[in-house]
């Protein structure tokens, strides 16, 4: 997959329009500034729920639950 590159201009005048099109694709552009790599616009990692984060617990320290329970 090619890098998708923009000049610090298109950036600055479509800044909506890219930023929506990398949540859209999930694929980060490279800003240039004098055709040197200046920014990378990337899409924020997802953050995990509340009862994602228990479940990924109870899994990982199962064994200790089940001594506990005895």
């Amino acid at each position: 997959m090619a890098a998708l590159t923009i000049g610090l201009a298109e950036a600055k005048n479509n800044f909506s329009r890219v930023t929506a099109e990398v949540n859209r694709t999930g694929r980060s552009v490279t800003v240039l500034k004098n055709n040197r790599p200046w920014v990378v616009i990337q899409p924020a990692q997802r953050t995990a729920n509340a009862t994602d984060v228990a479940v990924n617990f109870m899994d990982e320290y199962a064994d200790v639950f089940e001594e506990l329970a005895k």
